[in-house]
């Protein structure tokens, strides 16, 4: 992984690695504020530090948890871990990016990582439940050959209303 991504839309170069535990309380922080500020997810309660300790804990099993930074530090994060449905071998992926570096290949380069490693792990199959309100986010899964499956209506109350949520899946195999 660490390799840096210049992308054609890049301001400055870019690395991906794997998280470090010190990253976490970063992570977490940017992942609360998106969910008190935006509808890029679901989630109506920031993470305490009890969820926090279980997704590190979880990470490096069949899960994997990798930053993206450039010279200023964490510009995004993003997370594969298996999918919640018992007896389902399928991984969900969460990508991330900083607002201020929208638009500059960082969710490109997350994501393309993800789909590795879930290849490298085995699963045949990654899904990602989005916020239907989140375009950039199904457009991204988009361009990386996700198909939408399937719409929950009203799945979430937000910012006093209700949202769906859009479930996309690709083929890991071959």
């Amino acid at each position: 992984m660490a390799k840096t991504k210049p992308s054609a839309k890049a301001t400055k170069p870019f690395s991906i690695r794997p998280a470090t535990h010190d990253e976490l309380r970063t992570i977490v922080g940017r992942y609360s504020w998106a969910v008190n500020q935006t509808f890029a997810t679901i989630d109506s309660e920031p993470l305490d530090t009890e969820e926090a300790a279980a997704w590190w804990e979880a990470h490096g099993k069949r899960s994997k948890l990798i930053v993206c930074t450039d010279d200023n530090g964490l510009i995004g994060w993003a997370r594969l871990f298996p999918w919640n449905q018992r007896g389902f071998d399928v991984v969900e992926d969460l990508v991330y990016v900083d607002p201020v570096h929208h638009g500059q290949g960082i969710g490109h380069a997350l994501l393309t990582e993800l789909i590795k490693e879930a290849q490298g792990l085995g699963y045949k199959t990654i899904v990602a439940t989005i916020a239907t309100d989140n375009r950039a986010g199904l457009a991204l899964h988009t361009r990386h050959g996700f198909e939408v499956v399937g719409t929950i209506k009203n799945a979430a109350h937000k910012f006093d209303r209700w949202m769906d949520i859009t479930l996309v899946q690709r083929s890991l195999e071959g």
